[in-house]
Protein backbone atom coordinates (compact mmCIF):
# COMPACT_ATOMS: atom_id res chain seq x y z
CA UNK A 1 0.00 0.00 0.00
CA UNK A 2 2.75 2.45 1.00
CA UNK A 3 4.71 1.99 -2.22
CA UNK A 4 1.62 2.55 -4.37
CA UNK A 5 0.67 5.73 -2.53
CA UNK A 6 4.20 7.12 -2.80
CA UNK A 7 4.28 6.24 -6.50
CA UNK A 8 1.03 8.11 -7.16
CA UNK A 9 2.26 11.17 -5.25
CA UNK A 10 5.51 11.14 -7.23
CA UNK A 11 3.62 11.01 -10.55
CA UNK A 12 1.45 13.95 -9.48
CA UNK A 13 4.53 15.98 -8.52
CA UNK A 14 6.21 15.28 -11.87
CA UNK A 15 3.10 16.20 -13.83
CA UNK A 16 3.24 19.66 -15.49
CA UNK A 17 1.06 22.21 -13.70
CA UNK A 18 -0.65 23.27 -16.94
CA UNK A 19 -1.52 19.69 -17.92
CA UNK A 20 -5.27 19.10 -18.06
CA UNK A 21 -7.23 15.93 -17.74
CA UNK A 22 -8.11 16.39 -21.38
CA UNK A 23 -4.49 16.33 -22.61
CA UNK A 24 -3.74 13.76 -25.23
CA UNK A 25 -4.43 10.33 -23.79
CA UNK A 26 -6.15 11.78 -20.72
CA UNK A 27 -9.72 11.41 -21.84
CA UNK A 28 -11.17 14.75 -20.71
CA UNK A 29 -14.94 14.79 -20.52
CA UNK A 30 -16.64 17.37 -22.65
CA UNK A 31 -14.17 17.09 -25.55
CA UNK A 32 -15.25 15.92 -29.00
CA UNK A 33 -16.13 12.23 -28.99
CA UNK A 34 -17.49 12.28 -25.45
CA UNK A 35 -21.21 12.31 -24.84
CA UNK A 36 -22.70 12.07 -21.38
CA UNK A 37 -19.38 10.92 -19.94
CA UNK A 38 -19.02 7.95 -22.29
CA UNK A 39 -16.50 7.76 -25.17
CA UNK A 40 -17.91 7.33 -28.64
CA UNK A 41 -17.29 3.82 -29.91
CA UNK A 42 -15.55 3.60 -33.28
CA UNK A 43 -17.45 0.84 -35.05
CA UNK A 44 -14.73 -0.32 -37.39
CA UNK A 45 -12.86 -3.59 -37.60
CA UNK A 46 -10.80 -4.29 -40.71
CA UNK A 47 -10.39 -8.00 -39.91
CA UNK A 48 -14.15 -8.37 -39.47
CA UNK A 49 -14.81 -6.63 -42.80
CA UNK A 50 -12.15 -8.69 -44.59
CA UNK A 51 -13.62 -11.94 -43.23
CA UNK A 52 -17.13 -11.23 -44.52
CA UNK A 53 -15.89 -9.85 -47.82
CA UNK A 54 -13.98 -13.11 -48.37
CA UNK A 55 -17.14 -15.12 -47.65
CA UNK A 56 -18.91 -13.20 -50.45
CA UNK A 57 -22.30 -13.54 -48.78
CA UNK A 58 -23.06 -9.83 -49.32
CA UNK A 59 -23.35 -8.54 -52.92
CA UNK A 60 -20.71 -5.90 -53.69
CA UNK A 61 -23.31 -3.24 -54.39
CA UNK A 62 -24.88 -3.78 -50.97
CA UNK A 63 -21.70 -3.80 -48.86
CA UNK A 64 -22.07 -0.18 -47.72
CA UNK A 65 -25.68 -0.74 -46.68
CA UNK A 66 -24.67 -3.92 -44.88
CA UNK A 67 -22.02 -2.11 -42.81
CA UNK A 68 -24.34 0.84 -42.11
CA UNK A 69 -26.97 -1.58 -40.79
CA UNK A 70 -24.42 -3.27 -38.52
CA UNK A 71 -23.38 0.11 -37.09
CA UNK A 72 -26.94 1.07 -36.17
CA UNK A 73 -27.42 0.88 -32.38
CA UNK A 74 -29.75 -1.84 -31.14
CA UNK A 75 -33.09 -0.62 -29.79
CA UNK A 76 -33.49 -0.65 -26.03
CA UNK A 77 -35.67 -3.57 -25.00
CA UNK A 78 -37.12 -4.64 -21.68
CA UNK A 79 -39.09 -7.60 -20.42
CA UNK A 80 -41.50 -7.50 -17.48
CA UNK A 81 -40.93 -10.48 -15.19
CA UNK A 82 -42.47 -12.01 -12.09
CA UNK A 83 -45.91 -13.31 -11.20
CA UNK A 84 -48.70 -12.42 -13.63
CA UNK A 85 -50.64 -10.18 -11.20
CA UNK A 86 -47.49 -8.24 -10.27
CA UNK A 87 -46.37 -8.05 -13.90
CA UNK A 88 -49.71 -6.51 -14.83
CA UNK A 89 -49.21 -3.81 -12.18
CA UNK A 90 -45.78 -2.96 -13.61
CA UNK A 91 -47.22 -2.91 -17.13
CA UNK A 92 -50.05 -0.59 -16.07
CA UNK A 93 -47.56 1.77 -14.41
CA UNK A 94 -45.36 1.88 -17.51
CA UNK A 95 -48.19 2.43 -19.99
CA UNK A 96 -50.20 4.97 -18.02
CA UNK A 97 -47.41 6.98 -16.40
CA UNK A 98 -43.91 6.71 -17.84
CA UNK A 99 -44.75 6.03 -21.49
CA UNK A 100 -47.24 8.92 -21.58
CA UNK A 101 -44.51 11.28 -20.33
CA UNK A 102 -42.39 10.36 -23.37
CA UNK A 103 -44.99 11.55 -25.91
CA UNK A 104 -43.81 14.54 -27.99
CA UNK A 105 -40.43 14.51 -26.20
CA UNK A 106 -37.20 15.33 -28.05
CA UNK A 107 -33.64 14.70 -26.83
CA UNK A 108 -30.74 16.33 -28.70
CA UNK A 109 -33.04 17.05 -31.63
CA UNK A 110 -34.10 13.41 -31.86
CA UNK A 111 -37.77 12.60 -31.30
CA UNK A 112 -38.13 10.01 -28.58
CA UNK A 113 -40.03 6.99 -29.76
CA UNK A 114 -42.64 5.93 -27.23
CA UNK A 115 -41.90 2.27 -26.37
CA UNK A 116 -43.90 -0.25 -28.38
CA UNK A 117 -44.73 -3.85 -27.42
CA UNK A 118 -42.92 -6.64 -29.23
CA UNK A 119 -45.77 -8.08 -31.29
CA UNK A 120 -44.59 -11.68 -30.92
CA UNK A 121 -44.13 -11.62 -27.11
CA UNK A 122 -47.21 -12.70 -25.09
CA UNK A 123 -49.40 -10.29 -23.11
CA UNK A 124 -47.39 -7.13 -23.91
CA UNK A 125 -44.70 -8.14 -21.42
CA UNK A 126 -41.81 -7.11 -23.69
CA UNK A 127 -41.22 -3.62 -25.14
CA UNK A 128 -38.71 -1.84 -27.36
CA UNK A 129 -37.78 1.79 -28.14
CA UNK A 130 -35.11 3.81 -29.94
CA UNK A 131 -33.86 5.12 -26.59
CA UNK A 132 -30.28 4.01 -26.03
CA UNK A 133 -28.88 3.52 -22.53
CA UNK A 134 -26.62 6.52 -23.14
CA UNK A 135 -29.58 8.81 -23.80
CA UNK A 136 -31.47 7.38 -20.84
CA UNK A 137 -28.55 8.15 -18.54
CA UNK A 138 -27.75 11.66 -19.70
CA UNK A 139 -31.14 13.30 -20.36
CA UNK A 140 -32.76 15.13 -17.40
CA UNK A 141 -36.15 14.72 -19.14
CA UNK A 142 -35.79 10.95 -18.82
CA UNK A 143 -34.40 10.88 -15.29
CA UNK A 144 -37.58 9.58 -13.61
CA UNK A 145 -38.06 6.90 -16.25
CA UNK A 146 -34.41 5.86 -15.97
CA UNK A 147 -34.62 5.70 -12.15
CA UNK A 148 -37.76 3.56 -12.41
CA UNK A 149 -36.06 1.14 -14.81
CA UNK A 150 -32.98 0.87 -12.59
CA UNK A 151 -35.05 0.36 -9.44
CA UNK A 152 -37.34 -2.27 -10.98
CA UNK A 153 -34.42 -4.04 -12.64
CA UNK A 154 -32.59 -4.27 -9.31
CA UNK A 155 -35.82 -5.59 -7.73
CA UNK A 156 -36.10 -8.26 -10.41
CA UNK A 157 -39.37 -6.93 -11.85
CA UNK A 158 -37.86 -5.82 -15.17
CA UNK A 159 -35.10 -7.37 -17.24
CA UNK A 160 -33.34 -5.18 -19.81
CA UNK A 161 -32.64 -7.93 -22.31
CA UNK A 162 -32.02 -8.01 -26.06
CA UNK A 163 -35.06 -9.11 -28.02
CA UNK A 164 -33.15 -11.95 -29.69
CA UNK A 165 -32.48 -13.48 -26.26
CA UNK A 166 -36.21 -13.58 -25.51
CA UNK A 167 -36.97 -15.88 -28.43
CA UNK A 168 -35.43 -19.26 -27.34
CA UNK A 169 -37.39 -19.52 -24.04
CA UNK A 170 -40.64 -18.89 -25.94
CA UNK A 171 -39.80 -21.59 -28.50
CA UNK A 172 -38.68 -23.96 -25.78
CA UNK A 173 -42.05 -23.53 -24.04
CA UNK A 174 -40.82 -24.97 -20.74
CA UNK A 175 -43.33 -26.94 -18.67
CA UNK A 176 -42.95 -28.65 -15.26
CA UNK A 177 -42.39 -32.08 -16.81
CA UNK A 178 -39.51 -30.78 -19.00
CA UNK A 179 -36.87 -31.16 -16.27
CA UNK A 180 -34.20 -32.72 -18.50
CA UNK A 181 -34.68 -30.11 -21.24
CA UNK A 182 -34.50 -27.31 -18.70
CA UNK A 183 -31.24 -28.58 -17.28
CA UNK A 184 -29.68 -28.80 -20.74
CA UNK A 185 -30.92 -25.29 -21.52
CA UNK A 186 -29.44 -23.82 -18.32
CA UNK A 187 -26.05 -25.33 -19.05
CA UNK A 188 -25.39 -23.10 -22.09
CA UNK A 189 -27.81 -20.20 -21.92
CA UNK A 190 -27.40 -16.71 -20.45
CA UNK A 191 -28.81 -16.10 -16.99
CA UNK A 192 -31.50 -13.73 -18.36
CA UNK A 193 -32.81 -16.35 -20.77
CA UNK A 194 -32.75 -18.97 -18.01
CA UNK A 195 -34.81 -16.68 -15.78
CA UNK A 196 -37.36 -16.16 -18.54
CA UNK A 197 -37.52 -19.94 -19.00
CA UNK A 198 -38.30 -20.70 -15.36
CA UNK A 199 -40.43 -17.65 -14.52
CA UNK A 200 -43.71 -18.47 -12.75
CA UNK A 201 -46.67 -19.00 -15.05
CA UNK A 202 -50.01 -17.80 -13.73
Amino acid sequence: MGRRSRGRRLQQQQRPEDAEDGAEGGGKRGEAGWEGGYPEIVKENKLFEHYYQELKIVPEGEWGQFMDALREPLPATLRITGYKSHAKEILHCLKNKYFKELEDLEVDGQKVEVPQPLSWYPEELAWHTNLSRKILRKSPHLEKFHQFLVSETESGNISRQEAVSMIPPLLLNVRPHHKRDLLLRMMWTTSAATCSSIKPRG
